[in-house]
């Protein structure tokens, strides 16, 4: 499929905003990090498997790190097809 220079420019806009997307979710995430002194790849397992409470960050934190990973899944597809 060959791609139009609008079309390129268009996904190298969402592409842009994809990046300021995952720095918000990475800075965000970060903190919940720093705050509760767990990786996420740690918090999600506790968060998941019940052994966390009801905190309202840990609901942000779980929401943070499923659209961090669909912001980057979106944001490599982009570099895919613009390639």
């Amino acid at each position: 499929m060959q791609l139009t220079n609008e079309i390129k420019t268009s996904l190298n806009r969402e592409y842009t905003f994809c990046s300021s997307a995952i720095a918000f979710y990475k800075k965000a995430i970060k903190e919940f990090e720093q705050k509760y002194r767990l990786t996420t790849q740690t918090f999600l397992k506790k968060f998941e498997g019940g052994e966390l409470g009801d905190e309202a960050d840990y609901f942000d934190w779980y929401a943070f790190a499923n659209l961090l990973s669909q912001w980057q899944k979106t944001q490599s597809a982009i570099r895919s097809a613009v390639r």
